[in-house]
């Protein structure tokens, strides 16, 4: 039992030995004692308080000199930051401990019976012993200055390398903090290392973070310090990143073409000439978007995305062989660096487009139906290969293309004009009453959505309220307010897209922010002022867009309601000149008739087989013989069946079953749709509508 006592008790003696350690420290000479790093690590290790610790420290009035390795020592130890920061001050508490002591406090010694008195100084020698303290003083000054700033300089890179450790932990809140605090009172001043990398630090931090626009200022700054600075191409890695996900093009990007990238690696100086391409081609400044884009070389990922760029601003120009050029050269790099696909759907659809314009509508059609059929360009290539078949008088490809178009694979964008178009080829192959009906459909579908159009821009003041309204619109499903037909044409433009989906990404940086404001501090207040002014800015621009959308729809809608009226027109004058379709088809009927009662005398007197199908081949009114004609023929049981197989060829209502051609019957203008029958068949459709025109 008093074994266990005395080894009990040992902790107790320890800590009271410890105590009169600290009071001896404390109140012995000077000479006697110093307080040591050592000491400072023991008292700490045995639960000394910070402030006897200082209290003793002060008493000796010791001054350490620490290098980043002590540092490091004390900390590991768990020494506190206020003791570190308290021992890295005490050369200017202090002073020079190593001084010559004063007279007052040197011993006193027995003095000589009778010294003899020291020779007097010239006053050259005053003047150069004076120089020479001077100078040993100004020396001990600026090596414990050098030895001060080594101490900031070390203490400085520690707390910068833990801040960037939380950041590429994920921390950013406590970072960020860090950081701003760093800068704040570290003394550091604009244009040192050290704000140069805590700076950095903060906008790697909020990108790490997905506070994208949060970063994006930063990260500009840090790139506009010059590429002689160590975070530089870190920096373009995160921007880039950054203007992928977020619509971010500042006019100071303008700035790095000041600086020269030669020394970093190909790739690098591929992507930074790429995206200063880019960054010109947005602001319409293809003469510097050129020089840029055309130094990007063939080995980078970049390089079909340059040449698609290349070819768009020789459209620009009028110079359209070298853009078809520029726009096959791209399909071929994609193809062979193996994507991106996107940029091959882009280049289809401009070598398409340039073919259209040029009249080589064959040449527009073959690059139009060169599009993936997943490629989110392919509704727009769809109804601009309508216009090319209608274009070029194909009206059996332009009526079916019309057809799909009105299918639900389509059913998320407006063409207001299809009507109208189907309209007009009807009217050119003399089918009057489908081109009335096509004129109804108008009407029904399309005129009367002017009314609500202009009602809803009537109610909007701000393009804030047009933002608004058109969001609500579109979640509640409103169509009292916008009917939804009119909302493709917004949802489906780019530029829409790209400032809605920068909206979210501040609205979503707002919240994950106020989640951390207190963590955050006065540097989260700061960044939410910011997102705010940002976020203001966007919803005007997005609502201006949303504005211009609806008004050229409205404006569309009328110049279509004037082409109505002047079809109209056109089908009252024919129908004051023509004969009534009823009547044409009577006097059709019996012109058939009589064709097919010379087609069985040539049976009667004998004629072969191919006479009798030549015969057929040049009676254009057996064109149109319907099936019951026929089986009315074949019961008469004169005519043989494989006479009458031939003329059941020439049928309207003959269909390719299990192709990829369906013929439009000439008594519908719409068939139901099912499954996945539409994404696999839409190239094929056709009409097989014959013209009535004389």
């Amino acid at each position: 039992m008093a074994t266990k006592q005395r080894a009990a008790g040992r902790p107790i003696i320890a800590t009271v030995a410890l105590c009169i350690a600290l009071v001896a420290i404390s109140i012995a000479p000077e000479s006697a004692h110093a307080v040591t790093k050592e000491d400072v690590i023991s008292l700490s290790k045995h639960g000394i308080s910070d402030a006897e610790i200082i209290r003793a420290i002060e008493k000796e009035r010791t001054v350490f000199d620490l290098a980043i390795q002590d540092i490091l020592e004390l900390r590991r130890a768990g020494v506190s930051e206020g003791v570190v920061k308290f021992m890295l001050a005490t050369p200017d508490r202090f002073g020079d401990r190593d001084e010559p002591a004063t007279a007052e406090e040197e011993p006193v010694t027995a003095a000589p019976a009778r010294p003899e008195p020291p020779p007097e100084k010239t006053e050259a020698e005053l003047k150069a012993e004076a120089e020479r303290m001077r100078l040993a003083a100004e020396r001990r000054r600026q090596e414990r200055e050098a030895t001060r700033e080594a101490q900031r300089l070390a203490f400085a890179d520690a707390q910068l390398t833990q801040a960037l450790k939380l950041a590429e932990d994920g921390d950013f809140a406590p970072a960020i903090r860090q950081l701003q605090e760093f800068l704040d009172r570290g003394g550091f001043t604009r244009g040192s290392e050290q704000h140069y990398r805590a700076r950095f630090g903060i906008a790697y931090a909020l990108a790490r973070a997905d506070l994208l626009q949060a970063s994006a200022r930063l990260l500009v700054e840090v790139l506009l310090e010059g590429p002689d600075k160590p975070f530089f191409e870190p920096a373009f890695h995160e921007l880039r990143r950054l203007r992928r996900e977020i619509n971010y093009s500042p006019p100071d990007l303008e700035e790095l073409t000041r600086f020269s990238v030669a020394r970093f690696s190909r790739s690098f100086q591929d992507e930074f000439n790429y995206v200063l391409g880019e960054f010109f081609y947005d602001y319409n400044n293809f003469e510097r978007a050129l020089t840029h884009l055309e130094a990007v070389t063939p080995s980078s990922l970049d390089y079909p995305r340059a040449l698609y760029l290349q070819g768009l601003v020789m459209v620009q120009n009028n110079m359209f062989r070298s853009a078809v050029q520029a726009f096959q050269n791209t399909i071929m790099a994609a193809d062979r660096l193996g994507g991106p696909v996107e940029v091959m759907d882009d280049a289809y659809l401009a070598l398409a487009r340039i073919a259209y314009e040029a009249g080589d509508y064959d040449a527009s059609i073959y690059y139009y139906r060169r599009l993936r059929q997943d490629s989110p360009r392919l509704p727009r290539a769809f109804y601009e290969s309508a216009w090319a078949y209608f274009s070029k008088g194909d009206y059996s490809r332009a009526l079916g293309t019309f057809q799909v178009l009105h299918s639900p694979f389509f059913a998320h964008f407006f063409f207001p004009e299809l009507w109208i178009l189907e309209a007009t080829v009807y009217l050119n192959m003399c089918r009057y009453d489908y081109a009335n009906e096509a004129l109804e459909q108008f009407t029904r579908n399309v005129s009367t959505l002017g009314v609500p159009l202009n009602n809803f821009m009537d109610e909007q003041r701000t393009p804030m309220d047009y933002y608004r309204s058109f969001v609500r619109a579109v979640n509640e499903g409103d169509e009292e307010s916008l009917p939804r037909q009119l909302t493709y044409p917004v949802l489906s433009d780019v530029e829409f897209y790209n400032l809605y989906r920068t909206i979210r990404q501040i609205d979503q940086e707002i919240a994950n922010i106020e989640a951390e404001r207190g963590e955050l501090g006065e540097v989260g207040g700061e960044l939410l002022a910011q997102l705010n002014q940002i976020r203001v800015s966007r919803v005007n621009e997005i609502g201006i867009r949303i504005r211009q959308i609806l008004t050229h729809v409205d404006n569309e809608i009328q110049q279509y309601g004037i082409r109505l009226k002047e079809l109209e027109v056109d089908l009252l004058d024919v129908a004051a000149t023509s004969l009534t379709e009823e009547q044409a088809e009577i006097m059709a009927r019996r012109d058939r008739e009589g064709a097919l009662r010379r087609v069985a005398a040539l049976v009667r007197r004998g004629a072969s087989e191919d006479d009798i199908r030549a015969f057929i081949d040049r009676q254009t009114i057996l064109r149109s013989v319907t099936p019951e004609e026929l089986e009315e023929l074949r019961a008469q049981e004169t005519v043989p069946e494989s006479i009458i197989s031939y003329l059941f060829s020439f049928t309207r209502d003959d269909r390719e079953e299990g192709g990829r051609i369906a013929i439009v019957g000439s008594d519908s203008l719409e068939w139901p749709f099912e499954g996945e029958y539409w994404r696999d068949e839409i190239g094929g459709f056709r009409s097989f509508l014959r013209e009535r025109c004389d």
